[in-house]
């Protein structure tokens, strides 16, 4: 083989090893739950730097939307149990959001937002398509009742 073609060929794998290793460092992001994230919080790391998946249960009485400016803002508990059984002293997180309200956005939904803790404690979602995904928690119990019948 010609110098020239394995100095070329090297240099094309190590292109495609540099890309693949800034995607996955890109895309990897740490899911965690309100009440973990929250747990690392009061320990006192500094978690303004590091970009999350923050899973949990929409608090209904806490959404606030302005059209106007496409601020919304929500309360997250841990699970469902917190929700309905525990909300008076269950332990919450605020998401703000930039963009349009989801129409799925409701009590009891469960979410996964992704983005960064403030430093006001506020937890802020990303500008990507999907920085802000819900499950709907009554379009998917009349599947399951279906199913079960």
């Amino acid at each position: 083989m010609k110098p020239r073609f394995v100095i070329g060929f090297g240099i094309i794998l190590i292109a495609i090893i540099a890309m693949m290793a800034f995607t996955i460092a890109a895309n990897s992001n740490l899911e965690v739950r309100v009440n973990d994230l929250l747990a690392e919080q009061s320990k006192g790391a500094d978690l303004s730097e590091r970009v999350f998946k923050l899973t949990g249960m929409v608090v209904g009485d806490s959404i606030v939307y302005d059209p106007a400016s496409f601020h919304l803002q929500f309360d997250l508990v841990n699970s469902r149990d917190e929700l309905v059984n525990n909300l008076a002293t269950a332990p919450r997180i605020t998401v703000v959001y930039k963009g349009v309200k989801p129409d799925t956005l409701m009590h009891e939904a469960q979410a996964i937002v992704t983005g960064k803790l403030g430093s006001d404690g506020r937890f802020y979602a990303g500008n990507s398509p999907d920085a802000l995904l819900l499950q709907c928690p009554t379009k998917y119990e009349n599947a399951e009742a279906a199913a079960g019948q």
